[in-house]
């Protein structure tokens, strides 16, 4: 019995492991994407269609908007309801829009930051589990010695 419960422990434990590094590894791209979302809602609907659609052609009913900065521009990536999506990409210069990427940045969630904070609960869930399996062989260890 005690057999079975060795070999289940460690195959709990890399099960654990894997998932935490794949956790980790889907993550840290989207850590240096920083892509700031914003949810489309009544609050703000008008606003947000009225300032796109002077800029840019909309093509149906916007569930979310995002905005990433790229090098010398930024990318205004538009998702509609019924699940298609577009980007449109904008200079820094450009002042017709610039109000949006920061009412989108103080009003929306950065993407990176919840990403980072799946690493780091990955991370310490490796850690953890780590040591308790160790701590648990050890003792498995030295209970069959005596």
């Amino acid at each position: 019995m005690n057999k079975i419960l060795d070999k289940l422990s460690i195959i709990i434990v890399i099960v654990i492991i894997v998932m935490s590094i794949t956790t980790i590894s889907r993550n840290s791209i989207k850590v240096l994407q920083g892509k700031y979302y914003l949810k489309v809602d009544s609050n703000n609907r008008d606003y947000i269609e009225k300032t796109v659609s002077e800029n840019y052609k909309l093509s149906g009913t916007l569930d979310k908007v995002a905005y990433m900065q790229e090098l010398g521009d930024w990318s205004l990536f538009l998702y509609y309801k019924d699940g298609t999506e577009d980007k449109a990409l904008f200079g820094d210069g450009n002042n017709k829009v610039e109000h949006l990427r920061e009412y989108i940045r103080e009003n929306g969630y950065n993407e990176g930051e919840v990403s980072w904070n799946k690493i780091k609960v990955s991370f310490w869930t490796i850690v953890v589990v780590s040591i308790c399996e160790s701590i648990y062989l050890m003792v498995r260890m030295i209970a069959k010695r005596k």
